[in-house]
This record gives C-alpha cells, structure tokens and sequence, in this order.
C-alpha cells in the first residue's frame, strides 16, 4: 500500500510530440504541490509518457524501486491500497516474497493473467492506469465507489489521464475550457455528478467503470455491480450478526497496514466511534501509534468523542473546539486548495478538515480513517423497512417495530397501509423546504430556464420517497446519488496533498455487499431502532451509551459561529466588485445587491439567511477560480 498519484498520455497518429504537450517535471509537481514525495519518476517514448509521484506507507512501498512500474511493452500505474493481497498472490505468479511485492506489481501479474477483467478481482480503494507502447492502448480503472478520483480527457489527438484535474491544466498545447452549465449547477448546489468535471472537455471515470483506450475504441464499462439478494426470511439469527461482525472486523485489520502511526477521526458519534474503537482493539495498547481527530463544536460532543477513546485505551485526543475562521476562505488559500482540486470544492469536508491534516503532518501521520459512510449503508436508519415489510404481507413483522402497545401499533399499521397505497412522489419535508430555499438562489432567470435548473433542482426532493425497498433505497438511491464520490474525491485529493491517505472502511465493498445480502429483519429493532444490525455487531466494543444513543443530536453548538454580518457584507461587495465576465453574465446583480442591504439594514440570522452565505461561498470559489485560469 503506497499513496501514487499519476498522470498520463497517450499519443495519437496524429499528435504533436510528447514534449509538445507538457514535461515529466511540471506534472510530477502538479500531483503534490505541497508535499515531497518520497519517490517520482516517468516513463516517456514516442507514443506516450506515464509520470508518477509516491508516498511510502506500507513494509512492501520500501521494495518500490523505480517509478512508475515497466515491464517489456507495459507501463502500470496505480493509485490506492489492495485489501485482498492474499487471495490475489494464491491466484498470481509472483517472482518475489509477497512482502516485497508493491500493489503495482499484484497489478501487473493481474493484469497479464485477467486483462480487463481485473478491476472484479480486487479489493481496495483504487485507480489505475496500464499502458501498452507497442499496441497504442490504454485500461483505466476505479473502484467500486470511486475513493480514489481518476480524471481523463480524450483528446482528438491522445488521450490525457491523472490523478487529479489539476494536472490536465498545465499542458502546454490544449486549454480544457470551463463549462457554464456546471458553473451554474454549481452556484446552486447542484453541480456534483458522477463523470463531469466543471470542464467541457474534462471527464471523471464513474466508480466501478473500466475505460479501454486505442485507436478506433473507446469503451466504458461497468465492471461492478451490487447485489440485491437479500432473502425475505422474516424472524432473527444471531448468527448473522456474528456473520456481519466477521466481515467488518475483516475490513478494519485488512486497511490497518501501515508503517507509520495511524490517526482516526472521531465525532462521537456512532461511524467513527465504530472505526476509533475497533482500531483501539486491534491494536492493543495503542500508545503512540494512534491519535484520534475531533471537532468538538456542540455541548456534548467532547463526552462522546472521550467515551470512546477512554474505552479504546486511546492516549493522544486532538479535539477541535472551533474550526479554521475566515482565513480558510481567502482568495489566497483558495488558489492553493485550486491548485489540487483543479476546480472549486464541491464538498466543504475537504478544506474544513484541514485541522485534522495540519495535525496529522505534525506527528507523522501517513494514514487518516473516516466513519463516512454508514449513513448511506450499514448503519442507515432502514426506515423504509416497515414499508416493505407491509408490502410483503409480514404484518407481524411489521407491527413488533413500531412503538407503543398492541392496540395502537395495530392502528398505526392500518393507518400506514391506507395512506401508503400509492407512493408519494416527494418527500414532503425536503420539499417543502426546497420550495423556500429557491427563491434565495442568486442566478438570472435566463440561466434558471436555459439549463432548466428549477425543475432539476425539485427533483432531488424526491430523495428516498420513490423507492418501496430498502436495498431499493441503498442501490438505485444512495449509491447513485453524486455527493458520495464527489466527497471521496474531495477529500481524498485535499489529504493526499499534505501526505496523507484517506480511508473509509464503513465503504469497503464486501462490508456493503454483506449488508445488502443481509435479511431486512436484522437491520431495524423493536420499537422502531434503527441501525440495529451494526448496533449489535459493535456491541461489547464500542460503548454502549455510543452504539445505541437513538438520535445524532448533540445538544446546542456552543462554538461561535463564523456568521459574521460585516464581514459577510464585506467578502459579497469584494465578489460584486470583482465579478469575472463569465459570472457577470449569470449572476442577478440586482438581487446581490439587495442581499448586501437586507444584511446591512437588519443583520445576519444564521437560520434564514443560511442559503446567502452558501451561495456566497460558491460564487467566491467560482470567481477566484475563473480569475485564476484568465491570468494562466
């Protein structure tokens, strides 16, 4: 497990030379700005060039030798972590102990003995590039929910691929352009996508895709998909349970490998209590070698947060009382975070951890664990089972997980039947609010109705009212919605830059496979609990006040809010003074303005004024951004 970032091209019968288009260097420091890496290096013929900067986590990264890996015709290049080492050796012909044996080189034997069916053999977050210089062809792959962002533009002359968009701004023969449509997306909190980018020509490979590159072809393939076979058994076992803990305990002593000390963050709530605490487990007496990551900004935070690093003997807490104050919003920092995002952040988890990035870099931390994603899967409240379980006939079922005594549960299920006979088209509380926010989105009307934003915008306020299943809900819903690789990459890009390798177990894909083939029974409670089958699998080490605290709720903020009125005034006056031509053109000036007055006259309330100081923020990134590439 080594942290590679990479970027390639390879070249057309009709493309300028390589030289023509960018050199080794300028995008060996595109893929680490701010970091050195540990080794870096290019492989560059005629046909192409593969470039490739890494940073050594693992005992295997010391045996890296020369990058990026070449064997005879074939270039490899691989950004990631392969969980299932192993099972591919068992399977591969290896020509070195697998502890001396890199992931690219796992990549390379898979290669030459799977070819494209590769990406189904492996475990792990990745992307992946190989090259063949003889046959002109390129195979790029990502994982199956797309931790690790893999970029590519195809090129009428070459294709050009990397790690990060950034990369694919500083060649020195083409100039992606931006795209209006993705800049009005954006404005509005809308601009996340599976495979666009907010360039026209710049395009992202989908989680779970394959791309397979050469003269006259070019096919995108998903290669993974999830499986709805869960059996309708309707009465508990413990046993799956145990089957569920085995495969998350699997998952976490899988993605532990390092050698460096490992930092976790910790909300106190019950994703990253479950990842802090297994962490602890396995690692016995933690000492040094573990540190764990907070914010602190709510009255009872700091009790959750040292629950459970209490009971998982964990000695170095950072807990954040505040976070980063306006600084982390200026035009300067901006550019600095652009320069490795490529774009402006459509997630703000990948600059408001910065913190916890500072932190890790001060005590050598190479490796960051998150509790994202147990709300999209293992521990999502399930609360579309009760609707399934009435559609399925198991009114039994049904009725032990509602509240309240017999008689009343039983009226509570009629009910719910009756009014249930037909979906409901809208989530009602997401559209009501929706229907107050859009008034406040700052865009001409001729944008609104140019790109149809109002309509699309609605639409997502459908969220999970349209689905009768629960592996409905996850699979069709949940996994498709954009913000889920939108935050891995993000946020993966954002670590990466200070050194440092993100990982999300609670998204390994055998842990949500498990729980999709897991009985729907096992997931929600008497009376209504959710999250019951994670629950009960963490039982025993996570502690108990944690792993079943019924609500998120963590009392009232207590850290100040960074809502400042004068200097809100201040920050949209600077952006309507310095608004780029391409924003000009899209943004209402008029009802800017009169926002600027309102805030003046009667001060900013954080509560109803909340879409002002997100479409503010999306316009400054927009505008620092766009002011950036004029001046390039």
């Amino acid at each position: 497990m080594i942290k590679y970032m990479f970027a390639g091209l390879l070249c057309f019968d009709n493309s300028p030379p390589v030289e023509a288009w960018i050199t080794p260097d300028v995008w060996v420091s595109s893929l680490y700005p701010r970091y050195k890496p540990d080794v870096s290096g290019y492989q560059r013929d005629e046909h192409g060039l593969l470039v490739e900067a890494d940073i050594f986590n693992t005992p295997s990264s010391r045996h890296i030798g020369s990058v990026p890996l070449v064997s005879d015709r074939l270039r490899v290049a691989f950004w990631g972590r392969l969980d299932n080492r192993d099972e591919l050796a068992a399977q591969l012909l290896l020509d070195r102990p697998l502890d001396e044996t890199p992931d690219a080189r796992l990549i390379l034997a898979g290669w030459l003995k799977w070819g494209e069916s590769l990406p189904e053999k492996l475990t792990g977050d990745f992307a992946l590039a190989i090259m063949d210089s003889e046959r002109r062809t390129a195979f790029l792959a990502r994982d199956p929910v797309g931790v690790k962002p893999l970029y590519y533009w195809p090129h009428e002359q070459g294709l050009l691929f990397a790690s990060t968009s950034a990369a694919l701004l500083k060649l020195g023969n083409a100039r992606p352009t931006p795209d209006p449509e993705w800049i009005a997306r954006y404005v509005i909190g809308q601009s996340k996508s599976h495979d666009r980018t907010a360039f026209k020509e710049i395009m992202k490979l989908p989680g779970g895709h394959s791309l397979s590159i050469g003269e006259g072809r070019h096919e995108l393939r998903r290669y993974h998909h999830w499986r709805d076979d869960a059996p309708d058994v309707f009465t508990r076992d413990p046993q799956r349970v145990e089957a569920y803990r085995a495969v998350l305990e699997e998952t976490m002593r899988s993605q532990m490998v390092s050698d460096y000390t490992l930092g976790t963050e910790n909300s106190g709530g019950i994703d990253s209590a479950t990842i802090t605490a297994y962490l602890g487990k396995f690692m016995g007496d933690p000492g040094d070698r573990l540190h764990s990551f907070g914010f602190a900004l709510s009255e009872e935070e700091p009790a959750y947060i040292l629950e459970t690093s209490q009971a998982a003997s964990i000695v170095h807490n950072h807990i954040n009382t505040s976070q980063y104050g306006r600084s982390g919003f200026s035009d300067e920092q901006m550019r600095e975070d652009l320069e490795i995002l490529g774009y402006p952040e459509e997630h703000g988890n990948a600059t408001s951890h910065r913190p916890f990035y500072d932190q890790c870099q001060l005590y050598g931390i190479r490796t960051l664990f998150s509790g994202y994603g147990g709300d999209e899967v293992v521990t999502n409240y399930a609360n579309h089972i009760q609707r399934e379980l009435i559609d399925k006939g198991a009114y039994k079922a049904a009725i032990d997980l509602m509240r309240g005594k017999l008689p009343l549960r039983i009226y509570r299920l009629l009910r719910r039947i009756y009014k249930e006979r037909k979906n409901a088209g809208y989530n009602a509380n997401f559209l009501a609010v929706w229907k107050k926010r859009w008034p406040e989105q700052p865009l001409r009307d001729e944008i609104v109705a140019r790109y149809d934003l109002e309509r699309e915008y609605m639409e997502t306020a459908r969220y999970d009212a349209v689905h009768r299943k629960h592996n409905d809900w996850i699979i069709s819903g949940l996994l498709q919605m954009a913000y889920v690789p939108t935050r891995l990459e993000n946020c993966t890009l954002m670590a990466a830059s200070y050194g440092i390798d993100y990982r999300w177990p609670l998204w390994d894909k055998r842990l949500v496979q498990q729980y999709l083939s897991t009985p729907i029974i096992e997931r929600a409670g008497p009376g209504g609990i959710g999250r019951y089958l994670h629950r009960r699998a963490i039982t025993g080490t996570v502690p108990d006040r944690v792993a079943w605290k019924r609500s998120k709720y963590m009392g009232e903020r207590q850290s100040p809010s960074r809502n400042n009125s004068s200097e809100i005034v201040k920050t949209m006056k600077q952006i309507d003074d310095e608004l780029h031509p391409l924003l000009a053109d899209m943004i209402d000036r008029d009802k800017w303005r009169a926002k600027i007055d309102q805030i003046e006259k009667h001060g900013f309330d954080a509560e109803a004024n909340f879409q002002i100081r997100r479409h503010m923020l999306a316009v400054k990134w927009l505008n620092v951004w766009l002011n950036g590439l004029s001046v390039a």
